[in-house]
């Protein structure tokens, strides 16, 4: 799956983790989390091995009902909503993983190192290949649509009055998507739920979903070149790898694949005596039974996002138990590319300001008139995961040392309870008649607190004033809005001001100076660079391969 061509001691792999400069993450929301993260460690805890573990493909499923929140304080009735969602279940994103697995298998067959188990296996994957090439590599799954139409239909009963006045007037729905086809494809069935639970507002939705690549698909954007660079860079790389090459990687794989192949087989995986490469972009490679047993779990996890294409079943294959490991495996590479990663860093999460002023703007907007009723956004997991570090969501909010690296026994990130399939955070508007102003974030339509350092308007409350929200996510001065003063909120690449993480960077700037470019690293931990260099040369390595990771859209 990884080429590599070094292995290096996991203390001074980790160590490169230090290699990213930036601020530190927000503070953890002001109470309990929107989701019960798994629990469990780096060796897989008894009580979680009894369920099966999908990591970021898991399907979607609510946190909450509308019948399930407190109802807006006296006085106050909904005047907007707005919302981010991943796209829903979908398909494989590429011939990859499927088309791996297969080679292996015909590998062994032509050996004659199946098992009885194993004599099963490449039929079942040819099924999930043609169910992908006639879906569309990529698109949304029956399941997914089905999961958006609910969202939306869900939005309807949770804020009916919204909604009817929306229907009596000349008030508009905006639909929004990062412009890859199963965005775009969630946002029409989201659309067919509002349209379902009311039809009237038909007639109140545009005739085609916007595209906003910048605000939605931001991690492709050129302005962020920096965080592109550091996502293939060695930091990522060396704690990604360090977590995937432990002992217990190669035991669960083994316990994996001989159930399929012989063991003889598995030795010889195990032993780099085979070379396989994707059928696909060519990207993606398999060179050992941990390379192996990961193409096999990708295809676990995709299964129940296409039952409504295909009837296939790789429980047979994997374990719930071994599962877990796997999950923590996917996992850990989107902590570290994309979610809450190094102490120290913000540029996994940076790049979410866009549409975090997005959020705060268009809310202003209609309180100071706008005709927009409702904003509705489309994306990936690659929007969900920084937004959640930026906004501080529950599970999101830990970083790891190169000491103390991610593991499931002491940090809660989870791609099952961060990103599943269509995971949504959603802010509601309260006014009351003096033109005070409330908002309440739902996440997975479970009702939550916004981070600490905001402040309810009661002692336990989940609702906040406008203002407010304002100057706790982003440090502007709270003022009445459509005015235009202090309305600023934090610029892509800076930190996000009044949080625990603008003193941390405001600290680092002065001890440190002037973040360079690209490398996300300041001037004086170049010595860093220098005394690395110094022990891979005393070590007697005088060059070190870049590793490249298959990408999971």
């Amino acid at each position: 799956m990884r080429l590599r061509s070094l292995r290096l001691p996991a203390s001074l792999v980790l160590a490169l983790g230090l290699a990213a400069g930036g601020s530190a993450l927000p503070a953890l929301a002001a109470t309990g989390p929107a989701h019960t993260a798994a629990t469990g460690t780096g060796t897989a805890a008894a009580n979680s091995g009894d369920r099966p573990h999908y990591s970021s493909k898991t399907p979607y499923a609510p946190q909450g009902t509308p019948a399930d929140l407190a109802p807006a304080p006296a006085g106050f009735v909904p005047v907007y909503t707005e919302s981010v969602a991943r796209h829903g279940s979908r398909a494989l994103s590429s011939f990859k993983y499927d088309s791996l697995t297969t080679q292996v298998w015909e590998q062994a067959r032509s050996e004659g190192a199946l098992t009885s188990l194993g004599q099963t296996l490449g039929p079942e994957v040819a099924k999930l290949t043609a169910a992908n090439r006639k879906l569309g590599y990529g698109n949304l799954t029956g399941q997914g649509a089905d999961q958006h139409r609910g969202i939306g239909g869900r939005v309807v009963q949770r804020l009916p009055s919204l909604f009817a006045g929306v229907d009596a007037g000349s008030d508009t729905i905006a639909l929004e998507s990062s412009g890859e086809a199963r965005a775009t494809a969630s946002g029409k069935a989201f659309a067919k739920g509002l349209t379902s639970a009311d039809p009237l507002l038909a007639s109140h939705l545009p005739k085609d979903i916007a595209k906003d690549p910048d605000t939605l698909y931001f991690h492709k954007s050129d302005a962020n070149a920096d965080y592109q660079a550091y996502e293939d860079g060695p930091a990522v790389t060396a704690a990604v790898d360090a977590i995937t090459d432990q002992p217990r990687s190669h035991e669960v794989a083994r316990e994996t694949l001989e159930r399929i192949y012989t063991p003889a087989f598995v030795d010889r995986l195990a032993a780099g005596a085979y070379h396989f490469v994707d059928g696909g972009d060519g990207k993606t490679t398999v060179d050992d039974e941990v390379d192996a047993a990961m193409m096999l779990y990708n295809l676990y996890i995709i299964a129940p996002d296409m039952a409504d294409e295909v009837s296939v079943d790789f429980d047979r294959y994997i374990t719930s138990a071994d599962s877990e490991w796997f999950a923590y495996l996917l996992d850990a590479e989107d902590f570290y590319s994309k979610g809450p990663a190094f102490q120290g860093s913000d540029i996994t999460y940076r790049m979410a300001t866009p549409l975090l002023d997005d959020f705060l703007d268009s809310m202003d907007a209609r309180l100071a008139g706008s005709s927009t009723a409702a904003t509705f956004r489309f994306a990936h997991a690659e929007t969900i995961i920084p937004f959640a570090a930026l906004l501080g969501l529950p599970g999101s909010t830990q970083q790891v040392t190169p000491d103390a690296p991610y593991d499931y026994a002491t940090n809660a990130w989870r791609g099952e309870t961060v990103t599943p399939m269509a995971a949504n955070v959603q802010w509601d508007v309260y006014r009351a008649a003096d033109g005070r102003a409330v908002v309440r974030m739902l996440y997975d339509e479970k009702a939550i607190p916004f981070r600490a350092g905001c402040t309810p308007i009661a002692a336990g409350s989940l609702f906040y004033d406008v203002g407010e929200v304002r100057r706790c996510l982003t440090g502007a001065a709270a003022v009445d809005p459509g005015t235009g003063a202090g309305s600023g909120s934090a610029q892509p690449g800076s930190t996000v001001p009044g949080s625990a993480a603008e003193t941390a960077a405001a600290d680092a700037s002065t001890a440190h100076g002037e973040t360079l470019a690209v490398t996300g690293m300041t001037a004086d931990e170049l010595p860093f660079l220098a005394v690395l260099a110094f022990a891979l040369t005393a070590a007697g390595i005088t060059a070190v391969g870049m590793v490249r990771r298959p990408r999971r859209p």
